[in-house]
């Protein structure tokens, strides 16, 4: 992409990379005027990188993927050309299809219409952290596609854009990262691994541990994988196993926690509302207020005003 583009506001360009086969180069993918959203701008707890790219028609050069990589369509069809075999094919990309490759895949794509997607990178670590000895090697992951259709993975991205765009209870995100990758694994691995979802409940014990985890942790790093890990789960299967034990899903679970605690501290004298976000594990002020208006239908201070 053109180094003449006018940076973003935080100038920060993809954190998504490819390395350029003949000079060894590594570079971003795209310049900061292109991302309209990425998950390095907010407080992001997952290993994938996600963002929300822009472009007008552009041409790669040749070059191999930093990580797992894969881009999803969101706006109109597009005429979209790779590499394959020595040799350039073009097809159209349709709203909602999907194109990915395995870490370490040369490509050049090229596409003659402006492009809205989503693109993410899948670090191996990931997949073998999700898979452990059933993980296989990094360039043997994902079979290499392009344009085909993926209902299920529109859907993921689609609610990943969401939570880029408005943020909700973090362990969220993770979950929806955790669950995209299997799905994928599942569909485009070259081993099509199925991940089948545990059945039973947690116990007695691993439900204490990870709920007194929650308490513990909630105004700092909460994350789903170390609750998981007190339970002695998987991110993903502990998620299904608590669900199925309280009815809630863990990162519902965790914002009901932060959203009464906020509210104790809302009805105390004079309360600040910086510190109570803080006290409560949310990203901000502003992202404190947004989650509690849609809770309550009012904004903390009106809370705080009407406890009064």
């Amino acid at each position: 992409m053109s180094d003449e583009r006018a940076s973003a506001d935080d100038g920060a360009e993809s954190a998504i990379r490819l390395v350029d086969r003949k000079t060894r180069r590594e570079y971003a993918t795209a310049a900061a005027s292109a991302i309209l959203h990425a998950s390095a701008r907010i407080p992001w707890r997952s290993p994938l990188v996600f963002e929300l790219h822009r472009i007008p028609p552009y041409e790669h050069q040749e070059h191999v993927v930093v990580g797992h990589q894969l881009m999803v369509n969101l706006g109109g069809p597009v005429r979209f050309g790779w590499q394959e075999d020595d040799r350039r094919r073009e097809a159209i990309f349709a709203t909602g299809a999907l194109c990915i490759q395995s870490e370490g895949d040369a490509n050049a794509p090229f596409w003659r219409d402006e492009m809205t997607f989503a693109t993410a990178s899948i670090p191996p670590t990931m997949v073998e952290a999700l898979l452990s000895e059933r993980a296989p090697s990094p360039a043997s992951t994902f079979i290499k596609r392009h344009c085909v259709a993926d209902r299920s993975a529109e859907a993921s991205v689609r609610s990943l854009v969401a939570e880029l765009s408005s943020p909700s209870e973090p362990l969220h995100a993770e979950m929806l990262c955790h669950v995209f990758v299997l799905h994928l694994l599942g569909v485009h691995g070259q081993a099509r691994r199925k991940h089948l979802a545990p059945r039973g409940k947690l116990g007695p014990a691993q439900l204490r541990g990870a709920v007194e985890l929650a308490h513990e942790r909630l105004a700092c790093d909460l994350t789903l994988k170390a609750m998981a890990k007190v339970a002695g789960y998987s991110p993903f299967h502990f998620a299904r196993l608590f669900k199925a034990t309280t009815g809630l899903a863990p990162h519902q679970f965790v914002l009901q926690l932060r959203l009464e605690r906020a509210a104790r501290l809302l009805r105390g004298r004079d309360p600040k509302l910086g510190d109570i976000a803080l006290a409560t594990g949310f990203y901000d002020q502003a992202h404190f207020t947004t989650v509690f208006r849609k809770a309550f239908g009012v904004t903390p201070a009106a809370f705080a005003a009407r406890a009064r």
